[in-house]
């Protein structure tokens, strides 16, 4: 294998994380649009109101979140990045052993909404609480005592989890289970 070719799980992983969270109309590329609803989709789940603070942050970030991954990843730059251009960009990463400037603050605003309380922590609830729009309650409540063995994950784990899901070719990291239990784990 190339230096900068994914294999076949972490494949599978990143696509799953496309599809999941990025292509929020299921068209199978990334554009603003698909920004413009997980606007709309976060708030809703978290009960932040149009005109409130919450929901203008909200906006920044993935406005923010959006322009980076643009910029990085929309290599024939036609406004949207494609499955093929997302997995060129993991390979660049995973390769550079660097996470762009986007993703880390993308992986800021994930933490900041799931930690609905604001107590620096996530716990099994608000996993549940934001991830179960995506994927089914059970897949939830499985997915987080596999990563946290039931503790509730601050910041630094997080951060180390996310890392894990993105860079880690190990089918028994604990990242693995960041976005929902991964079905290609029996593969």
């Amino acid at each position: 294998m190339a230096d900068s070719e994914l294999t076949k799980f972490q494949k599978a992983k990143i696509l799953r994380v496309f599809n999941i969270l990025y292509d929020s109309n299921k068209d199978g590329y990334i554009e603003e649009k698909d920004f413009t609803l997980a606007i709309e989709k976060v708030c809703l789940i978290l009960e932040w109101p149009e005109n409130s603070e919450k929901h203008r942050e909200t906006e920044e970030a993935l406005g923010l979140i959006w322009t980076g991954l643009k910029t990085y990843a929309d290599v024939n730059a036609d406004g949207r990045v494609s499955k093929d251009e997302w997995i060129c960009m993991w390979e660049d990463c995973i390769r550079s052993n660097t996470v762009p400037e986007w993703q880390e603050k993308f992986m800021e605003f994930m933490f900041n909404v799931n930690d609905k309380s604001g107590d620096k922590e996530i716990d099994a609830k608000e996993y549940e609480t934001y991830y179960s729009n995506y994927i089914s309650v059970e897949e939830c409540r499985m997915a987080f005592h596999k990563m946290s063995g039931g503790e509730n994950i601050s910041r630094s784990e997080f951060r180390k989890l996310w890392k894990e899901y993105f860079f880690s070719d190990d089918r028994e990291a604990k990242g693995n289970y960041l976005f929902g239990v991964p079905d290609f784990l029996a593969e």
